[in-house]
């Protein structure tokens, strides 16, 4: 029989008009304002001075006035320099279907409510972020809803923007723009998927994006500045070289300058390198596979071979993480929310203390496995 009236599984999602387009508005009133960052000394009344407002347009009790500056840090979120920023973001996550619940994850939405695109600006989530970027340029930019889209065009402005202020990592944002420029003359412009208005926009702000990765200049240390590069002892920089993660990091600062060189071909740099991504077994099965790597075990062969056989371990600083209790996805060092929003009578003590509580299971989470949780 046909039902003329609303569905009562219906979410009742309402819809309010942003400058960036048409939003839901329970994503408007979730999307962290990281406009107003307070600095840690006298950040208790500060932050009280910002959070109370705002709590009470989202319908949550006035007990927050009374808190101590201990309980206000776990709801507040704490930059890479130590600053503090309000309000801790984190995301939902519909895991299975039920017979009331259809699970959907937007995932224009949950990179809002994950704050993205300001994450790029701190060291420790830039990687991850980059990373995540990348997948969705090379494998999944042809199924990203205009929402998604949007917003991965907007964390790449942000990434132009912090390469440009911090000089680092100047390589990766011209390997995300040569990626995104091959993907769009090959399968999309002249056969637009969607908004022929707003890949237009996205032609435009790519030119942006692209204008500003020409401006960037590495500026040279001042004459009076020591010591130089030069002038570090070479104990030093075969400790610098040791932690580095990567053969083509490697590889590059070898050619900074004959020190330099000299260090990066070392034996134990390899090894190292070799231990920090394989295991024992791993490395063992791999030079008794090749008789050439017995006879004369040459680490930086042994790595190249483990590198095409297992691919290389995926190291970040920080990473997205999954509560198995409530489903909610949070960035790990702001700590987990688990607040249950379907108990109305939950008071801001019992939040408080189901973020304490050591009963708490989560795990971390990597690019691909972000992207598994959504229909693409």
């Amino acid at each position: 029989m046909p039902i003329f009236s609303k569905d009562w599984r219906d979410p009742g999602d309402k819809w309010v008009k942003t400058d960036g387009g048409w939003e839901k508005e329970k994503v408007v009133c979730c999307t962290p304002l990281t406009d107003v960052v307070v600095s840690v000394r006298g950040a208790t009344n500060a932050l009280r001075n910002y959070i109370v407002p705002r709590c009470q347009t989202l319908n949550v009790t006035d007990a927050q006035e009374s808190m101590e500056a201990e309980e206000l840090g776990l709801l507040s979120r704490r930059g890479s320099r130590g600053e503090l920023m309000v309000p801790q973001p984190y995301c939902r996550i519909y895991t299975r279907n039920t017979k009331e619940v259809a699970g959907f994850n937007g995932l224009g939405e949950t990179l809002k409510k994950l704050d993205f695109i300001n994450a790029v600006h701190d060291i420790r989530r830039f990687r991850y972020i980059c990373k995540l970027m990348d997948l969705l340029i090379t494998q999944k930019l042809s199924t990203l809803s205009g929402g998604a889209q949007k917003m991965l065009f907007g964390m790449l402005e942000e990434v132009a923007y912090e390469v440009t202020s911090s000089q680092q990592n100047v390589h990766v944002l011209q390997h995300l723009l040569q990626e995104l420029r091959k993907r769009l003359e090959d399968y999309l412009w002249g056969n637009k998927l969607g908004s022929a208005i707003l890949w237009e926009q996205h032609s435009r702000r790519l030119q942006d994006i692209h204008a500003i990765a020409t401006t960037i200049k590495i500026q040279q240390p001042g004459d009076d500045m020591h010591p130089t590069l030069q002038e570090v002892p070479e104990e030093c920089i075969r400790e610098i070289l040791k932690r580095l993660d990567n053969h083509n990091d490697i590889r590059a600062a070898g050619e900074a300058y004959s020190l330099m060189a000299k260090v990066s071909e070392e034996k134990s740099i390899w090894r190292l390198l070799c231990r920090f991504h394989w295991t024992p077994a791993q490395i063992e099965h791999v030079i008794l596979m090749h008789k050439e790597l017995q006879v004369q075990k040459n680490w930086r062969k042994v790595y190249d071979r483990l590198r095409r056989t297992y691919g290389l371990r995926e190291e970040y600083a920080e990473k997205l993480c999954l509560c198995r209790n409530c489903s909610c996805m949070f960035w790990e060092t702001y700590g987990h929310p688990c607040r249950n929003d379907t108990d109305p009578s939950a008071t801001i003590e019992d939040h408080l203390e189901e973020v304490k509580s050591d009963s708490i299971i989560y795990i971390s989470i990597t690019p691909q496995q972000f992207l598994k949780y959504f229909h693409l």
